[in-house]
């Protein structure tokens, strides 16, 4: 009974699986267009998409993997700690997050297998995962929330997520996940898949600091997103995760308690490694300070920035625009804060970053979004 997420067109409300067999919408999609939005299948009976296999070269998909393992051979004989540059970033709360890096030839070997997951073997997540996916971002995934007009929220985590997914959880679920369900069906497959993989793993789990953990996060939580998905909705939840911040919302109170029961359960039925961190779990309603993923929503149901961001903007534009009339000339890391925060804020609030730009050029007769890509030249 595997699962099969399929791209859902920008057009459509809502696919069905009748869509998808009678060729209605695309079957297998090219990443390369578009993942803004998908849907997850799970076939009860999968003869139904036999039909649809002529889409997959299966023995291609083997060959792809036997060659990156050839390729690589190197790599799968050397000690794995001699393959990574482990450092610590500080976290923003105190304490410090370890990063394993991969150097080069590790690195290179890991973005090439990234490359024939998503595009050989089109791997999508799940339309709640809003995280390392194109097109979506955490704002997308409030909105999904400001769409329902959700008033009361839910938040929590899941404790060291990339660290607790382990190679054996990632084989299990994965095994669920079409096309991945069809390699594994001989054993020459299989064993391509599982030495590739191999490589992805370092201490028990992911690493964070390579570019193929959080694809295979969103691939291996698939089946958990589902069902949590499909459950929670049929109660009028809103569910999405990014990467392992949760959030859960409804237009009117809940009994929290009793959804994190559901998620622990979920969870449990799996098998999986994860747990979420009653120290990070917080519900409220959104007349308090409804903070997710970064950004408010309010109780007008508008996403915004806060007052405190919009303090920064208005300071740190006036604060630039007298350096550089003083002669003084800013690092350019602080500009490309100030115009990364100037795009953020703008994605958040364009009415007002636009209304408060123009009010900004035109009392000081310049450009300030010229200027700062002048000094990034």
């Amino acid at each position: 009974m595997p699962y099969i997420t399929v791209v859902q067109p920008d057009h459509v409300h809502q696919i069905t699986w009748e869509d998808v067999l009678y060729d209605r919408v695309p079957f297998y999609n090219n990443r390369i267009n578009t993942t803004n939005n998908t849907r997850t299948f799970k076939v009860e009976r999968f003869y139904t998409i036999r039909q649809h296999l002529r889409m997959v070269n299966v023995d291609q998909l083997i060959l792809l993997l036997e060659t990156f393992n050839a390729t690589h051979d190197d790599l799968f004989k050397a000690k794995r700690e001699d393959l990574y540059h482990t450092f610590y970033i500080p976290k923003k709360k105190g304490g410090y997050r370890r990063i394993d890096a991969p150097l080069p030839p590790l690195m290179e070997a890991l973005r090439e297998l990234k490359q024939i997951f998503e595009y050989n073997f089109n791997a999508l997540h799940h339309t709640a995962a809003f995280a390392y996916a194109k097109k979506r971002s955490t704002i997308t995934a409030m909105k999904r929330h400001q769409q329902n007009q959700s008033r009361w929220f839910l938040k929590t985590d899941f404790s060291n997520f990339f660290g607790s997914t382990t190679e054996d959880f990632t084989w299990r679920m994965i095994s669920q996940i079409f096309p991945f369900s069809e390699v594994i069906r001989s054993q020459r497959g299989a064993d391509a898949l599982r030495k590739a993989l191999s490589l992805c793993f370092y201490n028990g789990g992911l690493p964070q600091g390579t570019p193929i953990s959080p694809i295979l996060t969103n691939l291996v939580m698939i089946p958990i997103d589902h069902k949590l998905y499909n459950d929670l909705r049929q109660k009028h939840f809103v569910y999405t995760r990014y990467a392992d911040d949760i959030q859960i919302s409804h237009r009117e109170g809940f009994d929290y308690n009793l959804v994190c029961e559901k998620i622990d359960s979920v969870l449990h039925g799996f098998d999986a490694p994860f747990r979420i961190k009653p120290s990070k779990t917080r519900y409220g309603s959104s007349a308090g300070q409804n903070w997710n993923l970064g950004v408010m929503l309010n109780k007008d149901n508008r996403l915004t920035v806060g007052w405190k961001a919009k303090q920064y903007l208005k300071s740190a534009c006036h604060n630039y625009l007298r350096d550089k009339k003083n002669g003084e000339r800013w690092d350019p890391h602080e500009v490309c804060v100030l115009s990364g925060k100037i795009a953020y804020y703008k994605m958040v609030e364009p009415d007002y970053v636009e209304g408060f730009l123009n009010w900004f050029n035109a009392k000081n007769n310049c450009n300030l979004i010229r200027m700062l890509r002048d000094e990034l030249k």
